[in-house]
């Protein structure tokens, strides 16, 4: 363990240097009034993204959050799923959002219903918030529609996802204060949608 933990400290002094290097062969005074400019908590959400990129060597891993769903007692898997949704559309519609897209895509060959993994696909949108953000930069189309993922794991435990949404909102230059509340408005429908959902119990 203590190699392991030897190797990854390594790891992050080699990163580290190579930052450095970057720096200064990039004009460290340059990089560094660039860096001012970023958002109060943009290094330390990189910085968590990356543990967790070099804590597990997937990048996935860093950039989403996941919640394990309980399986209500007396409800069967499907019963569960069914129930998750719908909350999941309950405490949508009390932040605004619409549900514009569902997907429930096979597994093994079958689908869920007919005994294979679960794997289903949920999208939400702000029609008006969208907009908002498409005229502020015509990139954040990247992260439209807001997705939650249900997965279930070969040994029938299932979790939901979605993009983890700090960085969007902190990962660059401070939003205008209207864009971050509208951005924080989304990210707790989103978050509250998927606690909600996979407590099973509105």
């Amino acid at each position: 363990m203590r190699f392991v933990k030897g190797i990854f400290t390594l790891i992050g002094v080699m990163v580290v240097v190579g930052f450095l290097f970057a720096f200064v062969k990039y004009d460290l005074g340059t990089r560094i009034a660039q860096v001012s400019k970023l958002d109060s908590q943009a290094l330390p959400e990189y910085m968590r993204m990356f543990d967790k990129v070099l804590t597990t060597g997937d990048p996935a891993k860093g950039m989403v959050r996941k919640v394990k769903m309980v399986i209500p007692e007396g409800m069967t898997k499907q019963e569960a799923f069914e129930n998750a949704i719908e909350i999941m559309d309950e405490v949508a519609s009390e932040y605004g959002l619409a549900m514009v897209d569902s997907k429930t895509m096979p597994r093994n060959g079958k689908l869920f219903k007919d005994g294979g993994l679960l794997t289903h696909i949920r999208s939400y949108c702000s029609p008006s918030i969208a907009d908002r953000f498409l005229s502020h930069s015509g990139e954040f189309i990247g992260f439209m529609p807001c997705r939650i993922g249900i997965i279930e794991e070969p040994n029938g435990d299932i979790y939901l996802y979605t993009m983890s949404m700090e960085l969007m909102i902190h990962g660059g230059i401070p939003l205008r204060a209207e864009l971050a509340e509208l951005a924080n408005e989304v990210k707790m429908g989103m978050y509250t949608m998927m606690d909600k959902a996979a407590e099973g119990d509105y």
